[in-house]
């Protein structure tokens, strides 16, 4: 049974609990909420949850293929997308993320990826950055930006 069929039939409730107990791969190929773009000059077409996570959290600084310097963008710390995101991508709430960042910055080890207010914001850098990748809501209008497949 999909997820959309057991949101029809049970409701929001049931959605919600069946969404916590797909595994994250699962929940990213089934289109969790969210997709990941990129510049559309970029030659990336997809990308594995493995590699979005260690590009999220600066283990990886260059694109596959040497194309350049990769420059992730994330949403509001507080916004439920990146809640989605950081539990898909990363197996963990937003809030423990925004915890190990911390830690980061206050040793001087690393700085997070910056923040953007909203879609449109994150949509904006990563059309003005060679490098730049964000995830946005589904469905909006993602003109001069490429989206890139999710693989396991």
């Amino acid at each position: 049974m999909t997820l959309r069929l057991v949101h029809v039939l049970a409701g929001p409730a049931l959605a919600l609990l069946a969404c916590a107990a797909v595994p994250p791969a699962r929940a990213v190929a089934q289109e969790f909420g969210f997709v990941v773009i990129v510049n559309e000059a970029n030659p990336v077409t997809s990308l594995s949850l493995q590699q979005l996570a260690d590009i999220f959290m600066r283990r990886t600084t260059r694109w596959p293929g040497g194309y350049g310097d990769v420059h992730p963008v994330d949403q509001p710390a507080v916004a439920a997308l990146r809640d989605v995101f950081s539990r898909a991508v990363h197996g963990r709430p937003a809030a423990a993320v925004a915890s190990y960042w911390g830690q980061q910055l206050f040793s001087g080890r690393a700085v997070p990826p910056p923040q953007r207010p909203n879609d449109r914001a994150v949509i904006a850098f990563v059309r003005s950055d060679a490098g730049g990748i964000g995830y946005v809501m589904p469905g909006g209008t993602l003109q001069d930006v490429k989206v890139v497949r999710i693989t396991p």
